[in-house]
């Protein structure tokens, strides 16, 4: 590859010698050389430019003079570009440049060598009737398309002498609307007909593939193309074009008969089956089982592309399943999940196999397996396991929490014995027994606590019921209304007669009966409790608040603690670390959740989300 004149095995002073414009650049597209003329021409010099890419020189130009680069490094000779002064800075002056391969005197190409030549109004019009005569000789050799237009607003319709032929027309028939339409089939008459009205109305085009009877009887496939074209909000004329497609439709129905010859099994085996084509992405043929899997028929998949009926969760997988297919020739499983016509969801899973019949025609061979029953299985043993695992965590803790607090405990009382037993002074004695009394006291306050605990845990699995939150609250009122008076504190409740919240009765009445003694337990002294319940409703959760002006809890520092086994927070006789967490862990039960506001000095709100579900 020649990327340098330090490189070149020959010179290129000759360059500096001839009146032409002429720039070479190598196969990088870096430029090489230039002569006087060209830098004159562009009002560049050789030194500012020399190693620079040429393309980056005329970007206003990149795209089409790139392509045409390549195809002169690819050996083609004399290859026009037509240059536009008005779109690029270095020059006023239109001219056409010539292309053509630069060869080493091996014969390999090393570059391109390109001529600037000004360009007369006679060669630019040569240039464009050549480019036209091409793209249109290629239409009607290869692609046969008729063009029509339709004036909407005269409601007249001219088409070209292809079109004639592809009704099979005589070259005087009047064509209109209507008539024309008329040739297709039914199905597709109707189809065209919304067409029409629909790009006239919203201006939508179309791009479709129908089916039309021709003069003699005969039924053919279409491909018709329309664009609306407007006059400020109004459509005038629709321009569109029609290719008879029969034969490349009945070539591809043929691949698709001699690549299902090859699977005799694509109709017999129990799962759904596909082959689509590699080249266009479209389906080529789907067995039984997968219409019956889908609920949709062949139709609604043959001839379309695949992208159309795949959701996100395939889509990004599509560039690493390329990838398998290419070192692979097949992509390992994938699960996702499809919705069917009857807008049941499903899970399946696909795999995919490449295949080539004799005539080389390459295809993926999918299958498609309804796994929705076996995943279902998978997602229940899965959750039965995170069961198991979570309560063998929990048994395991309160294992722990027990042994370690009837240790404490039991302890104590040894020790407590032990001391009773030396002494003999009747005062000291008296106070041993004191202390007795008072572990006694601690002991069946921690097996209460404990015995609550239980009681969460086995009423874990007990069915919710919706419960009327105002009269839930009345009851709990009258059982805390002598600590109420002997406080002097007051409720005040906000919330509707009509509220409801989906409960344990037994769990909603200890939520409630341990949040507002709290709030009167850990009051300010130099305040009277006042407590105000609210709620609020969202999507999933009926959110009771109750607020409260008492001494307010640090949330900074205790608040990772808040919810812990006989954690607190206040040095209050009654404190026993036991009632948010059983309060918690009775939320958690029912699948709701707490969430706390605190300032210290100022009050506690605590929220309680309740589950609708």
């Amino acid at each position: 590859m020649f990327k340098s004149q330090n490189n070149s095995s020959f010179s290129l002073d000759w360059i500096n010698q001839i009146p032409s414009s002429i720039v070479i650049i190598d196969t990088n597209f870096n430029l090489i050389s230039a002569s006087p003329r060209w830098q004159a021409n562009y009002r560049l010099e050789l030194n500012d430019i020399e190693g620079k890419n040429f393309i980056d020189l005329f970007p206003e130009l990149s795209q089409d003079l790139q392509a045409r680069l390549k195809y002169s490094l690819d050996g083609l000779r004399d290859i026009k570009f037509k240059y536009n002064a008005k779109n690029c800075q270095y020059s006023s002056k239109d001219s056409i440049w010539h292309l053509n391969p630069w060869k080493d005197g091996y014969g390999n190409i090393i570059g391109v060598i390109i001529k600037v030549e000004p360009i007369s109004k006679t060669q630019e019009l040569e240039i464009e009737l050549h480019k036209t005569k091409l793209i249109l000789n290629q239409k009607s050799s290869v692609a046969k398309i008729g063009s029509w237009d339709y004036d909407v607003q005269n409601e007249t319709l001219n088409w070209t002498p292809i079109v004639n032929k592809i009704y099979g027309l005589s070259s005087d028939f009047k064509p209109t609307l209507e008539n024309s339409i008329n040739f297709y089939v039914e199905e597709s008459q109707e189809i065209i007909k919304k067409l029409v009205s629909e790009a006239i109305n919203s201006g939508k085009p179309w791009n479709e593939k129908l089916q039309l009877k021709k003069s003699d009887g005969e039924v053919i496939w279409v491909n018709t193309i329309g664009r609306p074209k407007f006059k400020g909000s109004k459509c005038t004329r629709i321009i569109g074009t029609i290719q008879n497609i029969n034969e490349s439709t009945l070539k591809k129905e043929n691949n698709v008969n001699e690549i299902s010859s090859e699977y005799p099994l694509f109709e017999k085996v129990p799962l759904g089956m596909t082959i689509i084509d590699m080249t266009t992405g479209k389906f080529l043929d789907v067995n039984q089982n997968f219409t019956k899997l889908t609920c949709f028929n062949k139709e609604h998949f043959l001839g379309h592309n695949y992208k159309k009926f795949i959701n996100g969760q395939i889509k990004n997988k599509i560039a690493d399943l390329k990838v398998q297919l290419t070192e692979h020739g097949f992509f390992k499983p994938i699960k996702c999940t499809y919705t069917n016509q009857k807008n049941h969801n499903l899970n399946i899973k696909i795999t995919g196999t490449l295949i080539e019949n004799k005539d080389g025609v390459k295809g993926l061979l999918c299958t498609v397996e309804n796994i929705t029953t076996q995943a279902k299985l998978e997602r229940n043993l899965k959750d039965t396991i995170s069961s198991s695992r979570e309560k063998n965590e929990q048994l395991l803790n309160f294992a722990h929490m027990v042994s370690h607090n009837l240790k404490t405990h039991a302890t104590n009382f040894s020790l407590l014995l032990n001391f009773l037993n030396d002494e003999t002074g009747k005062v000291q004695r008296n106070k041993f027994m004191s202390m007795l009394f008072s572990a006694s006291d601690n002991l069946s306050e921690t097996i209460k606590g404990l015995r609550e605990i239980v009681a969460v845990k086995s009423s874990i699995n007990e069915e919710k019921k919706p419960l009327s939150l105002n009269e839930s609250l009345f009851v709990v009122e009258q059982n805390i209304a002598g600590l109420l008076k002997e406080t002097n504190g007051k409720i005040i409740n906000e919330i509707p007669d009509t509220t409801v919240v989906k409960a344990l009765p037994a769990y909603l009445n200890s939520i409630l009966t341990n949040c507002l003694t709290n709030s009167i337990k850990y009051r300010s002294q130099d305040k009277k409790p006042i407590i105000i319940l609210s709620v609020e409703e969202d999507k999933n959760y009926t959110i009771l608040s109750i607020e409260d002006n008492g001494l307010g809890i640090d949330l900074d520092r205790f608040g990772k603690q808040l919810f812990g086994l006989y954690k607190t927070f206040h040095r209050h006789k009654d404190s026993r670390g036991i009632g948010l967490y059983i309060t918690k862990n009775q939320m958690d039960a029912m699948k709701g959740k707490i969430t706390v506001e605190s300032t210290p000095n100022q009050g506690t709100t605590f929220r309680f989300h309740f589950n609708k579900k």
